[in-house]
């Protein structure tokens, strides 16, 4: 699905169906936080729709969660 075509109000946008959320691009995994982040945020905790958001947003940054983790691993405690 384009970015173009998806909804900017998070309370009442669907979420678009992300079948590898790993294989989206930076750029579209940006835009597509913001939409998932707002969302989020009106969404019940526990429910299957913010499980599927947050689980989402999880995968579709790790690249980013990898990389701020690396910066910190050679830390001493």
């Amino acid at each position: 699905m384009p970015l173009t075509s998806l909804t900017t109000d998070t309370h009442t946008a669907e979420l678009p169906e992300i079948a590898d959320p790993s294989q989206v691009a930076p750029k579209d995994a940006r835009e597509l936080s913001r939409l998932f982040f707002g969302r989020l945020a009106v969404l019940e905790e526990g429910t299957p729709e913010f499980q599927y958001a947050r689980n989402t947003l999880i995968e579709m940054n790790m690249s980013l969660v990898r990389y701020a983790a690396g910066r910190f691993r050679s830390r001493g405690a």
